[in-house]
């Protein structure tokens, strides 16, 4: 199974303005720390957030901002005390359920995560990333018509939201409706042209169809597109490996270890990608040079 589509940076950039008030004037910590979150430097970003004064305007979206890069982090549970701070200051701030419910999955709790999308989505149906993150969480659970429900409202709230096509066309390919799925990543690429999720999803439908050769080329023009799109270095470095077995197609397996090595540069860390890695190169170290 492909993993869903990597979340930017954007995520938090975006949801900031919908827990309080305007965007915060040039100069203040709050604004610092937005910056070091566009420039990836999470470090710096929970160091600011924790400088916003207790108990002022700009608190609860420092406390966001704090949990969130803390996830980026990989350090979950400080994630899940800033967002649970934060929720004690606005019980029903959707953003910061959702961002307390990623901390849960982070740490190994679906079902805690469950129960705070629940009520994310209770307090706003129309959240479309509410909908979206309890529809990825029930697809990881196997529950596929659950999924499928909450991903079908996802989709008719903003069918033209990347992360959203990603988990809907990933739903419908895993209950084997690839016509379906093929219409929806055709209608995103017309959409957004220049989005690298459009031939990432058209991709995805292709190597489902068994249309490799087309499939390699739509993940080589979503890379074209975005060339740090991790998940489509390594969609392409299995697409390239699994279905070459004997090595036969000597440029196919020198793509695949190109893309797998690109894959952990960005900093992949899939440990069964690893062991694919290992194996391609060591049959490549073998051939006549």
């Amino acid at each position: 199974m492909h993993p869903l589509f990597v979340r930017p940076l954007t995520f938090a950039v975006l949801l900031l303005p919908l827990l309080a008030g305007a965007a915060a004037p040039a100069g203040t910590k709050l604004e610092d720390a937005l910056a070091a979150f566009r420039a990836g430097d999470y470090a710096r970003v929970v160091a600011l957030a924790g400088e916003v004064g207790a108990g002022t305007p700009d608190e609860p979206r420092a406390l966001f901002l704090a949990g969130t890069a803390r996830l980026e982090l990989g350090e979950a549970e400080p994630a899940a005390r800033a967002f649970e701070a934060l929720l004690l200051a606005r019980p029903d701030s959707v953003p910061g359920l959702v961002g307390l419910a990623r901390a849960h999955v982070a740490s190994g709790r679906p079902d805690e995560a469950e129960k705070l999308l629940r009520r994310a989505v209770a307090a706003d149906a129309r959240d479309v990333d509410a909908r979206r993150e309890l529809g990825e969480l029930l697809l990881r659970a196997d529950r596929i018509p659950d999924a499928r429900k909450e991903l079908a409202a996802a989709n008719e709230l903003d069918a033209k939201d990347p992360f959203v096509a990603r988990a809907w066309v990933d739903v419908l390919l895993r209950g084997d409706e690839l016509a379906r799925a093929r219409k929806v990543a055709d209608a995103f690429a017309r959409a957004r042209p220049k989005h690298a999720v459009g031939p990432f999803l058209q991709a995805l439908c292709l190597e489902r169809d068994g249309k490799d050769g087309p499939a390699i080329e739509a993940y080589e023009k979503a890379i074209e597109l975005d060339e740090q799109f991790l998940d489509a270095h390594k969609n392409l470095a299995i697409l390239c490996h699994t279905r070459n077995p004997t090595y036969q197609d000597v440029e196919r397996t020198a793509k695949a270890l190109a893309h797998y090595e690109r894959y952990f540069a960005l900093g992949g860390k899939d440990k069964e990608l690893q062991r694919l890695y290992l194996t391609v190169k060591g049959v490549l170290d073998k051939l006549p040079k």
